[in-house]
């Protein structure tokens, strides 16, 4: 709960030991399960991946349903890390339903949130602002205070699509609540960081830059990899001062070097092509589409298909704004952004069509 995985894990290995040398078969899932919620920050696909499986194999030979649906979450969470949203949404939606028919709640308001969040990524907003609700709602009542933490988090992106700021801020506010309830530093530092980019699009750059700056402190000293690069990327798009923005993006590009979360590869990017086109870098900003395309090759994500294809538009409409393939093109994008309730993307479509 307060990350800190290097105890966590030592505690795990000893668990593991005693468990083993009994043939507790129940229990090792219990452990695996454990051990990749606790590999899950540190960015170890490969590791949460492969504690995942082992916890489903285990609890199918002890007939432990509650184990299983939490595997089938936890393989939703390594796919999730790997930037499969279409794959890790498939087996979150099977864990909610394993754990909803055997009556686990806890489980069951675990994995609401991550189901909402990549029902986000799917391409389908206003559905995932109503299961980010119900999550929320789900978690109050059991008084899981992570969980509803979470789904605060993904009702944030989702209001923020949406343009409904007020609501947005107010998810941010719980969320950070819940993380200083839960000693948990990494929500902390998360919901900051959504409080200073609410900040930056009322026009309150100081305030906003300041907001993340005390998010990336936390971050520092809790360790960067959850969602640094994120932060950064928040942080270029606040600032005014060119040499700050530029600083704060070649940190989040240095840390992504060595980052497999596909998560700060995606929001990152996305932040990263709309401070390229606000300084007018069209080059810069076709180099991260780019690179946002080639984090979901492997399994092409709406989410990212849009974002790639709106900053491709927007930077050749920069430089040639009379083009009417450009302009047919943003007319498209107007309509497919509106269908998939990404209506904050279109601001920018909005002004360059006028």
């Amino acid at each position: 709960m307060r990350d800190d995985l290097p105890r966590a894990e030592a505690a795990l290995a000893a668990a593991e030991a005693a468990a083993t040398a009994h043939g507790l078969t129940e229990q090792l899932a219990r452990i695996h399960l454990l051990r990749g919620n606790l590999l899950f920050p540190q960015g170890d696909l490969a590791g949460c991946e492969r504690a995942n499986a082992r916890a489903l194999d285990f609890a199918r030979r002890a007939g432990s349903i509650e184990s299983e649906a939490s595997a089938l979450g936890g393989l939703g969470d390594a796919a999730f890390l790997r930037g499969r949203m279409l794959t890790a949404h498939q087996h979150f939606k099977e864990c909610v339903a394993l754990a909803r028919k055997q009556g686990l709640k806890r489980v069951e308001t675990t994995y609401l949130p991550m189901a909402a969040i990549t029902r986000w990524y799917e391409g389908d907003t206003r559905a995932a602002l109503i299961d980010a609700q119900a999550a929320i709602g789900a978690a109050a009542e059991l008084g899981h205070r992570r969980a509803e933490a979470i789904a605060h988090h993904g009702a944030y992106q989702d209001s923020h699509s949406l343009m409904q700021f007020d609501a947005a801020l107010a998810h941010a506010d719980r969320a950070l609540l819940l993380a200083r309830q839960i000693q948990a530093p990494r929500f902390e530092a998360e919901a900051l960081a959504f409080r200073g980019e609410l900040l930056r699009m009322r026009g309150e750059r100081v305030a906003a830059v300041q907001e993340v700056h005390h998010a990336l402190a936390v971050a520092r000293a809790t360790g960067m990899a959850y969602m640094g690069p994120i932060f950064l990327g928040i942080l270029a798009r606040a600032s005014d001062d060119p040499v700050k923005r530029a600083e704060a993006l070649k940190e989040a590009e240095t840390l992504l070097a060595i980052n497999r979360l596909a998560h700060n590869h995606l929001l990152f990017r996305r932040d990263a092509i709309d401070a390229a086109l606000e300084a007018h870098a069209w080059d810069e900003a076709r180099r991260h589409a780019a690179a946002l395309e080639a984090c979901t090759r492997a399994e092409p994500l709406p989410w990212s298909e849009f974002y790639v294809a709106r900053g491709r538009a927007l930077a050749r409409h920069g430089e040639a704004p009379a083009d009417s393939g450009t302009r047919e093109e943003m007319r498209r994008l107007r309509t497919e952004g509106e269908c998939m309730g990404l209506l904050e993307a279109l601001v920018a479509i909005d002004a360059a069509l006028i």
